[in-house]
């Protein structure tokens, strides 16, 4: 603790709210006072209250104010029997942390030692603040989930931008930036907790915040340490305070609400992918630009974080999520078996795997759904989970697998077939059946669900539920030119719209930036495409070697317009019709950004794999 620069230290204040700040900057925030007695130090912005005001000190840190507000005797704070507080030293830079609780004795407020006098005069309100804490439970935490940052301590400056509901804008963007925030929370009159919560930046939700809906954030809680006790806490008593600091630019939001801890359905309703979720309905909140007495720089991840979860509402415009779960675990139940028959190795990365559909035999329910069960339209997507395979339940650490911890194996693939109804063709009593159908999937090589598929042998069993075919369908009108631009593998969605023209939809042209590693996937599109009318531009954006031109003169024989470079501006701008032309894209993010911007005051539609 004495090497840790930061210190996250909760309270309750007079109106017994719960409130989290963070103090420091650098080591000696925390040092031994005595046996069993901390001394908790750090600069501050506090300033006298009046008699009339009730004696004591005021600031725009919730926590500080609380802990000094009760002092008639100058600048000395005693609390009688010792006020409940819980800290969290922490040093980022070595991802280290210990939690400490306890009660407060003594607190004194000083003049800044640091300042100068013109700064004194400037700022009458920097002080420091020194603590007398007797401890009464420490905890050592892993490191799992904390991003590596370096700080330093930074004179701040605060000033108070917003205290009312709804959230400010420039809060509702300090929480969506944020891969870390402090909570604190309480065991009655007992003790106190306060822990953090990380992630990849965006980890939080904002879940409302508006005047008709109030205020409300949803975070995913990740694998931990199975002590359980931020939860165990927020079961019995839902208090909590929040904070999130800005480390580059030194602004904070201060919360205080109440807690909803959502598990199995529940949370998957509310935060799909998530076993168990936090819901914090803010009661009130201070935002407070450069209000920390430090600042900090982010130098790498944790390895632990899983990718950022979006909220039901957010994925889909309508709220019936929950009639995909099933069962009070939150996993969501399957329309359909899927089997996997057939793989083949297009290049060295990407794969098709084909599957075929039948009935889940389960459970009447769920033979009747399949029965309902409608075609897939092209340009939809297929989720299929293959937890049963892959899963290897619960551990506290897995250095060697760090995202595994996290990992549900519930995957969403573009089917990159186009839709034919097998039994319509062999079956004239069951002409809408879907039993039998297959689908094919193209995908590369990344992460433990692709792996496992590329190393699947033929003739061994391999069947996994689908719980769902969902997505928007690629539609063209008669008169419309179609222009698909894709990046890479972000050809699949387009893929089943290219096998199937019809002669009555308006013109069809595809770019398409691919690498050359990636040419034999080019190859095998086009003969897929067959007699197609499809104008196709291929961007090979890095060196073809000898063993790739036979590929490129293939290509040129099957009409591809091929270009050894990146996409222009003027090529896509030139593509289709102006007037009547619309762009669908799918591409990495950076080539995505250029496209839209080239492409302002077009009809332009986006299909992204970032979730």
């Amino acid at each position: 603790m004495t090497r840790s620069p930061l210190l996250a230290l909760g309270t309750v204040d007079r109106a017994d709210r719960i409130w989290t700040t963070v103090l420091g900057g650098s080591a000696g925030v925390i040092r031994p006072l005595a046996e069993g007695v901390l001394a908790l130090r750090s600069s501050a912005h506090l300033e006298p209250r009046s008699e009339a005001d009730g004696f004591g000190w005021a600031g725009l840190d919730p926590v500080l104010e609380a802990l000094f507000s009760s002092t008639q005797d100058g600048s000395v704070v005693d609390h009688a029997g010792g006020k409940m507080v819980a800290g969290l030293a922490m040093n980022l830079e070595e991802r280290t942390r210990v939690k400490l609780a306890g009660r407060m004795l003594r607190g004194i407020v000083l003049a800044n030692e640091t300042a100068t006098i013109e700064t004194d005069l400037e700022d009458p309100t920097r002080v420091d603040v020194q603590m007398a804490v007797a401890i009464e439970e420490t905890l050592g935490n892993c490191p799992k989930y904390l991003n590596r940052k370096t700080v330093w301590t930074h004179m701040a400056s605060p000033r108070l931008v917003s205290d009312s509901l709804p959230l400010a804008h420039e809060a509702v963007d300090l929480i969506g930036r944020s891969d870390i925030f402090f909570l604190s929370s309480r065991h009655g009159a007992e003790s106190m907790d306060t822990n953090n919560r990380g992630g990849a930046p965006g980890f939080v939700r904002v879940f409302s915040n508006s005047t008709d809906e109030g205020v409300s954030l949803v975070y995913p809680e990740y694998s931990g340490n199975r002590l359980f006790q931020t939860l165990g806490n927020l079961q019995t008593d839902p208090a909590v305070g929040i904070t999130f600091p800005d480390f580059e630019t030194g602004d904070v939001l201060y919360l205080t609400g109440r807690a909803e801890v959502l598990i199995g359905a529940e949370a998957t309703a509310v935060l799909p992918h998530s076993k168990v979720a936090v819901k914090v309905t803010v009661e009130a909140a201070r935002f407070v630009s450069e209000g920390l007495p430090f600042r900090g720089r982010l130098l790498d991840s944790s390895p632990y974080n899983p990718p950022v979860r979006q909220l039901a509402r957010e994925i889909r415009a309508t709220d019936d999520f929950t009639e995909a779960i099933d069962g009070a675990d939150g996993r969501s139940r399957a329309i359909a078996m899927a089997t996997l028959i057939r793989s083949s190795r297009i290049t060295p990365t990407v794969s098709r795997h084909t599957f075929r559909l039948s009935p889940d035999p389960s459970s009447s329910r769920a033979m009747e759904e399949f029965s309902r069960l409608a075609l897939w339209r092209p340009g939809q997507h297929v989720t299929l989970d293959f937890s049963a395979h892959l899963d290897r339940g619960w551990s506290h650490m897995r250095d060697h697998d760090p995202t595994s911890l996290n990992d549900d194996y519930i995957r969403s693939f573009t089917i990159s077939s186009a839709p034919v109804r097998r039994s319509a063709q062999t079956d004239a009593d069951r002409p809408d059946s879907l039993d039998g159908v297959e689908f094919d999937i193209t995908v590369r090589k990344h992460g433990p669900v692709t792996r496992f598929l590329t190393r699947w042998v033929p003739g061994s069993e391999l069947t996994v539920p689908v719980l769902e075919f969902e997505g928007e369908e690629d539609l063209q009108a008669p008169d419309e030119d179609l222009v698909l631009v894709a990046g890479g593998i972000g050809i699949t969605p387009f893929m089943a719209r290219v096998g199937r023209k019809a002669a009555s939809e308006g013109s069809l042209s595809l770019l398409w930036s691919l690498r050359a590693d990636d040419l034999p996937l080019a190859v095998d599109l086009l003969e897929h495409a067959g007699g197609t009318e499809l104008g196709v531009s291929l961007f090979v954006t890095d060196a073809v070697d000898a063993g790739r031109q036979s590929a490129l003169q293939t290509l040129a024989r099957l009409g591809a317009d091929i270009h050894t470079r990146r996409i222009r501006r003027n090529d896509v701008v030139g593509a289709g019709t102006e007037g009547r032309r619309r762009f669908r894209v799918c591409a990495g993010a950076g080539l995505r950004r250029s496209l839209l911007e080239w492409l302002d005051g077009e009809h332009v539609s986006v299909v992204n794999f970032d979730y």
